[in-house]
């Protein structure tokens, strides 16, 4: 059984809990959508049949929010088909309101292993319709599927439709492959054109980068004077992917930071009321649920707030407001700790020096809470957050923050069971737990620290997410930590659920 708390919940019922997961199923792929204050939050539904096998007999179901903390579920919005048809699986897809007939339009990806080329299964896009959102039906006689010349018929998900005003038409965007090419760099963003959502022409790439096997989940919006290009990626780097452009066909840009969140929150897509833009994502879980165990597809949902740094374009994410009230209630700190270190009391906090390894530490109860640091470095090897750690440090969570490098990720130690040599212990393994985020370049950070259950998701300035799981350790103590150097703790706080 998963730790994460589950979440039974009738239809109509509404759940208060940060990361929704459906009891006994998986949150896959979310499709946002939004309308009249109200964000729809429509989600790949796997029950994970079998053991180590993912995404099987996967529906849509929907759910919905106004403000990311509480969440109506609304049921199975999309049925699959049967064993012996193309939709045997509904996978990722988007929503659009058709400007001539006032439906909704559903496109999304349709899946049966058996359905070949080949001897390779293929991949094809269906269309429900309906009225309303959480009435949608399948349309039987549409089934788009690639032209097999220009695009592979094996890759051809995630249909991203929108209506184009500077073309006059319905633009398709598609995670696809270029037939022909290499199975490593051949991945690009297909194209395809419709004036009346149901017959559609073979369009030139819409972005052809020729460096990734294919890009999931693709998305396109605009904000402020700038155009977003988002897709997901798992080669090179696991991870969701932006670029920018002053126009909607690119050229496109790759700025520094060129992600919204971790490898633990994936194929993120987002929704905007026109005002304020939202990230819809899902964090993984980990077979065996232990920080050991290999990724596995699916986890629970995750919104972030989207923030535009006008002058350049550029992206960052932030904590959604909700999610922080959330916790409201202080919880009084207990007496600190002091690891191998020195403490002054500055006037403006506690700073620690070490000429070694020194932590300052204050007890952190059971597994949910948030915590707010306010951390000033000054000189020093290296400093960063020590969370679940014991008195002695040997075991807990480490988030590592490399002001020379400018990278943030979070650690574990020990990174592994001891093999059966006292040096089988991934000593060469830079991070246990995730990959490396760009570090905001600041005289201070500050922090913001939620977990729930065994979800963690950390910002910093709010500029930056790094969302990851946590199983294997939880209560003991939190604070800062340094290398041979010292850091200022300039705020301290714990929040509870009241």
């Amino acid at each position: 059984m998963h730790r994460n708390k589950q979440t039974k919940c009738a239809k109509g019922e509404k759940m208060g809990d940060l990361f929704y997961r459906p009891e006994q199923a998986w949150v896959g792929d979310l499709i946002p959508y939004y309308e009249d204050g109200i964000y729809y939050g429509f989600y790949l539904h796997d029950p994970r049949i079998r053991d180590r096998e993912f995404a099987e007999e996967t529906t849509w179901h929907l759910v919905t929010t106004k403000d990311f903390v509480k969440l109506t579920y609304k049921g199975e919005a999309i049925a699959r088909g049967g064993d012996k048809e193309a939709n045997k699986n509904a996978y990722t897809g988007s929503v659009i309101k058709c400007r001539e007939d006032g439906l909704y339009h559903v496109f999304y990806t349709a899946f049966n292993e058996d359905f070949k080329i080949r001897g390779k299964a293929i991949q094809s896009v269906m269309q429900a319709t309906g009225k309303t959102l959480d009435k949608l039906e399948t349309v039987r006689e549409f089934l788009f599927t690639s032209d097999g010349e220009r695009y592979e018929e094996f890759d051809w998900r995630d249909p991203y439709v929108f209506w184009n005003e500077d073309d006059g038409c319905y633009y398709m965007l598609l995670a696809s492959r270029m037939a022909g090419r290499g199975a490593l760099r051949g991945g690009c963003i297909a194209l395809c054109k419709s004036y009346d959502l149901m017959n559609w022409t073979y369009e030139k790439p819409f972005y052809d980068p020729k460096m990734y096997i294919t890009m999931e989940c693709p998305e396109l919006f605009k904000m402020g004077n700038y155009w977003y290009l988002v897709f997901s990626t798992f080669s090179d780097r696991f991870t969701t992917h932006y670029r920018i452009s002053k126009n909607w066909n690119g050229s496109w840009e790759i700025p520094d930071d060129d992600v919204f969140d971790t490898r633990a929150d994936y194929a993120i897509k987002t929704a905007s009321d026109g005002k304020r833009r939202f990230a819809f994502g899902w964090i993984a879980s980990k077979y065996g649920n232990t920080d050991f165990g290999p990724w596995e597809w699916g986890g629970n949902m995750n919104f972030h707030e989207i923030v535009q740094i006008p002058e350049t374009g550029e992206l960052r994410v932030k904590a959604v407001q909700g999610v922080l009230d959330y916790f409201s209630e202080d919880v009084k700190l207990e007496s600190e700790e002091v690891y191998n270190g020195r403490i002054e009391n500055t006037g403006t906090g506690s700073k620690l020096t070490s000429d070694t390894l020194g932590a300052l530490l204050y007890p952190v109860k059971d597994d949910t809470f948030r915590l707010d640091m306010t951390i000033i470095p000054g000189r020093q090897h290296e400093f960063g957050i020590a969370l679940h750690v014991n008195k002695d440090m040997e075991t807990g969570y480490f988030l590592r923050l490399d002001t020379k490098r400018r990278t943030v990720a979070w650690d574990l130690w020990p990174r592994s069971e001891q093999g059966r040599y006292q040096w089988q212990i991934k000593g060469d393994v830079p991070y246990q737990i995730e990959t490396a985020r760009l570090l905001p370049e600041a005289e201070e950070y500050r922090v913001h620290i939620i977990r729930e259950t065994d979800i963690c998701v950390v910002y910093i300035n709010d500029e930056i997410a790094l969302s990851t799981r946590m199983y294997d350790h939880k209560g003991g103590y939190a604070g800062i930590y340094v290398v041979q150097g010292e850091v200022n703790l300039a705020c301290y706080k714990e929040k509870r659920r009241e």
